[in-house]
């Protein structure tokens, strides 16, 4: 609360004395206040209703309503309660000053007035105010960039949702936002630069918000906060719809993925935005912000730099993940969690050479739960190590039971994740895993997917060759599908490549374009000393055209179709095609 424009505080004197209100006038001219002044609580409450002061002089014996009575009326009032009072009577008896005190006053002071009590009492609670509104101020401001914190947006976010569900017409949205690469600048650069970052950001909102695309022109509705980190909101009032809101989001995005210039260095920062409307009948702010943090996370995964609008769907699939989380926790380590395993077929002879192990997850309520939807949130939550650990000590046991069934069968294959290829001591694990279940190194096969080792290839280097050294066989999967790096395969100590089911998928006569891209991959694994694993086999034509091009390995659903663990060899892998003219693969 400040006072009017030119002096520092403002000052309701409430009097019915005019001498007194003009004697209190000149006591307090030292202080450079403005005073206004009233005659009556009437007179005081159409003054309030015109301008707040920050401090309220009222005296105790007034006509028609009393002093008590209008202190007691403006505690009551929420928009005026915390206006401080100081209490002015004429008596001395305790009954009076206690009961000012009890309906909430700030202090007293006795009349007649004396001029170096008034100003002392007058300077107290003024600075007591102020050092409140400084406090209050600190507690709900950002100190990097004087934006209001998330203490402030939640209180001013409540404030709105409480004016729509007294106003249907009024609409608001709000617009969450995170910064892509943020952590990437800040352990490349140093948090100097990142909170260098962080200002210009903040400084690129306040300059580009217009005051028709939000509420800045009410001080007590705050539109723009850092809630931490790189996370900002924007509250947008008063707007029409839903597209409103999209066409401010677009705008933003153009404005902050510029280039920042940050001591010397040339950043470059796209924004990811969500976007939610208040028409959706929220209770909280709470779940406001929830709802379009979620948002947020959906624009990320479109693909970052762009915006997305909040639809109930999404908060259904959060609640689903974490379900799946939750349970994850508990499946990890139990019978929840089987194995099946696809065959790999010698292609010309139709011997089984090996078997790749695929996790599966039967819920005890949900029933089958595909691995596309549990092992993303393994990998996010890191739960995949352990699941990991499970499913390699799983395939080896296999493995050695049923090749004392099988001795043509070579290896187990098993996929590895980022995280586990990151975690130090992972190939101290693998030997271990190996020892303990009786194999020789190269029994074991792991498969890591192009994308993941070209992300980081001087780290994934370095482990794939401590991995090589223990003698386990290394793969490449879907060799194809992220950065097609055949000049870069040389760099890697890989055993096979396994060409990607999308390339398998296209092998027949009319795209011939193919076809010779598969040949190059054979020729050049082939020349580097790696063998060749086709997926994704389900066709005849395939297999000629992998033969004609000297694919030797395969593995798919024309050949073998994955089956679950056992004591018993599989009976099905007893006999195999001897070649692409049997009756099985013309099945």
């Amino acid at each position: 609360m400040t006072g009017s424009a030119g002096t520092a505080h403002q000052v309701l004197l409430v009097d019915d004395d005019r001498t007194i209100q003009r004697l209190a006038e000149a006591f307090l001219k030292p202080l450079d206040v403005a005073c206004e002044f009233a005659g009556c609580g009437a007179e005081a409450f159409e003054a309030l209703a015109r301008s707040v002061p920050d401090l309220i002089l009222l005296d105790h014996e007034l006509p028609g309503e009393s002093g008590l009575q209008i202190l007691e009326r403006l505690k009551a009032d929420p928009a005026l309660a915390q206006i401080p009072v100081i209490y002015a009577t004429g008596t001395t008896k305790e009954t009076v000053i206690s009961r000012c005190f009890e309906a909430g006053a700030n202090d007293y002071i006795q009349k007649p007035l004396r001029r170096p009590e008034l100003l002392a009492r007058v300077r107290s609670v003024l600075e007591r105010q102020r050092m409140i509104r400084e406090l209050w101020s600190n507690a709900r401001t950002d100190s990097l960039t004087g934006l209001p914190n998330r203490l402030l947006l939640q209180e001013t976010l409540s404030r709105a949702i409480e004016r729509t569900q007294q106003d249907l017409r009024y609409r608001f949205a709000l617009l969450f936002l995170d910064f892509d690469r943020f952590k990437m600048i800040n352990d490349s650069l140093g948090h100097e630069v990142g909170d260098l970052l962080l200002q210009q950001i903040a400084e690129r909102l306040r300059a580009n918000l217009r005051s028709e695309d939000a509420i800045v022109r009410d001080s007590q509705m705050t539109t723009l906060s850092r809630l931490g980190g790189d996370e900002f909101v924007i509250l947008l009032g008063d707007i029409p719809d839903e597209a409103a809101a999209s066409s401010v989001a677009r705008r933003l995005l153009g404005v902050l993925n510029r280039p920042y210039s940050l001591a010397g260095h040339t950043v470059n920062s796209t924004a990811s935005i969500g976007v939610v409307c208040s028409d959706r009948g929220y209770r909280t702010a709470d779940e406001m912000l929830r709802d379009a943090d979620i948002a947020m996370y959906e624009a990320k995964a479109s693909g970052k730099g762009c915006h997305v609008v909040f639809d109930p769907s999404m908060h259904a699939a959060v609640m689903e993940r974490h379900r799946i989380e939750n349970d994850l926790r508990d499946a990890i380590g139990s019978s929840q969690i089987q194995l099946v395993y696809q065959p790999i077929f010698a292609i010309e002879d139709g011997l089984v050479v090996g078997m790749e192990a695929l996790a599966r997850w039967h819920h005890p309520e949900l029933g089958l739960i595909p691995p596309d939807r549990f092992i993303p949130v393994a990998e996010e939550t890191g739960l995949i190590l352990p699941l990991g650990e499970q499913v390699l000590h799983a395939a080896c046991e296999q493995f050695q039971q049923w090749r004392r069934q099988h001795p043509a069968l070579n290896y187990v294959s098993v996929n590895v994740s980022r995280a586990q290829l990151e975690v130090p001591g992972f190939a101290d694990l693998v030997a271990d895993i190996v020892t303990k279940h009786g194999m020789a190194p190269q029994q074991l096969q792991l498969e890591v997917t192009e994308s993941m080792i070209m992300s980081r290839p001087e780290a994934a280097v370095s482990l794939l060759e401590t991995l090589k050294a223990l003698g386990v066989r290394l793969a490449m999967d879907d060799f194809g599908t992220g950065y097609s790096s055949l000049s870069c395969l040389h760099c890697f100590p890989f055993d096979v490549i396994k060409i990607d089911r999308s390339f398998v998928q296209e092998l027949n006569g009319e795209r011939t374009e193919f076809v010779a891209l598969v040949h190059a991959i054979v020729n050049l694994a082939y020349n580097l000393g790696m063998e060749c694993v086709a997926e994704g086999i389900e066709t005849r034509e395939q297999v000629a055209v992998l033969l004609t091009v000297d694919c030797l390995y395969g593995q798919g659903y024309l050949l073998g179709r994955p089956v679950a663990s056992g004591s018993t060899y599989p009976a099905a892998w007893h006999q195999p095609p001897a070649s692409s003219d049997s009756s099985r693969l013309s099945a």
